[in-house]
């Protein structure tokens, strides 16, 4: 049946995701969900915080735990609350497909438990660091009906590691909301055009290592003149500050909180730097590649060689290195006007077609209505 133009269907398709922040994960979601809501009818989704709704369509229905639980403040408690409330929706019916984004172990066990069926989205790899953890996702990560994973890297290692199958689907890129975001009439960066404009954009935690960005910037040889911004915030913010403070950094590193509009501070920039230990595919370079910035990042797994063809619409170096990465901002700010810079920016701009909003939104919704309607 049809109503509003929507599949309808016995079944509820529930999303779980117990954390909203400010990281690439949570803005697939919110992007994936006000697509599927308005292609979708019964879409529930279970979350932490009231305060979240704001994000998604109304369209949506929104679970949150009673405001009696909401005095417990430790991660793991907050999502097991979560989880019973996905029981307890289990318990009322059967008739469900459950959708996680976070938390894929215990949902898929519990799904398997209730023999429901259920979807999980890998966002990234370095849950793969130990042995034991291996051994127990090999045997849990068997049971979901579907695993989704955001790059083609990520697919080849759990199938050479655990030899899981599983199905890439890029990251939307959705070029109306960039382009809505950008627009501002502030000035963030120097207006002088010899000053070289280099941006952090990441949150200030150890997965992001803003350290390495720091050691990198430091050594720049001083008859360079540039300006960096860190947009941000994490349990790092601390460190970062002190590092900034003991190397006279103040006059050329500005610290900014994140904010709801990011894409201000990347239309202004020259440059963008990513110095992540690990990713999935991060959403920043996309957006980068988008707004023609030229990206400098790591070499980490999984992602950031993939968008950035083996260094082909970019520039990649090792994780950890600082004097690599001093070497490559070096060595962009004197030829950032050469034709080599040039092909790379618009190569990356010209094969965005990858992350096409609708076609990778449509994958999703492909996969998702046929175990909805139990084809």
């Amino acid at each position: 049946m049809l109503k509003n133009k929507k599949n309808t269907s016995i079944r509820n398709l529930i999303i779980f995701a117990p954390f909203i922040e400010n990281g690439g994960i949570e803005k697939n979601l919110i992007i994936l969900t006000k697509f599927l809501s308005s292609k979708i009818n019964g879409i529930i989704l279970i979350t932490w915080k009231k305060e979240d709704k704001k994000h998604f369509n109304k369209n949506i229905k929104i679970i949150t735990p009673n405001n009696l639980f909401l005095k417990f403040h430790n991660r793991s408690i907050k999502n097991f609350i979560c989880l019973f409330i996905l029981v307890k929706l289990f318990i009322i019916s059967k008739e469900r497909l459950v959708f996680s984004f976070q938390s894929n172990l215990y949902v898929t066990i519990i799904a398997k438990l209730f023999q429901i069926k259920n979807i999980i989205r890998i966002a990234n790899y370095n849950w793969m660091r130990s042995k034991f953890k291996k051994f127990i996702f090999k045997l849990i990560l068997k049971l979901p009906s579907k695993i989704i994973v955001n790059s083609n890297e990520m697919k080849k290692y759990l199938k050479k590691d655990l030899n899981i199958n599983s199905e890439c689907i890029y990251n939307p890129l959705n070029p109306d909301e960039i382009n809505k975001n950008k627009k501002t009439k502030k000035t963030h960066f120097n207006k002088d055009k010899e000053v070289m404009k280099i941006l952090f954009l990441g949150r200030f935690v150890d997965q992001k290592d803003p350290l390495t960005f720091l050691k990198g910037i430091k050594d720049i040889k001083k008859k360079i003149k540039y300006q960096a911004l860190m947009v941000g915030e994490g349990y790092m913010r601390k460190t970062v500050d002190e590092f900034i403070y003991k190397n006279n950094l103040n006059n050329k590193i500005k610290l900014i909180k994140y904010n709801s509009h990011p894409m201000q501070y990347l239309s202004q920039c020259d440059l963008l730097v990513l110095t992540s230990k690990y990713e999935g595919l991060p959403n920043v370079l996309l957006e980068a590649q988008y707004l023609k910035k030229f990206i400098i990042s790591t070499d980490c797994k999984t992602g950031p060689k993939e968008i950035l063809n083996n260094g082909k619409y970019g520039n990649l170096f090792r994780v950890g290195d600082f004097k690599g990465l001093k070497k490559k901002i070096e060595d962009f700010y004197y030829k950032k006007k050469s034709k080599d810079i040039k092909k790379k920016i618009d190569m990356g701009f010209l094969n965005l077609n990858r992350f096409d909003y609708n076609k990778c939104c449509n994958k999703y919704l492909s996969i998702i209505k046929r175990y909805i309607r139990n084809e």
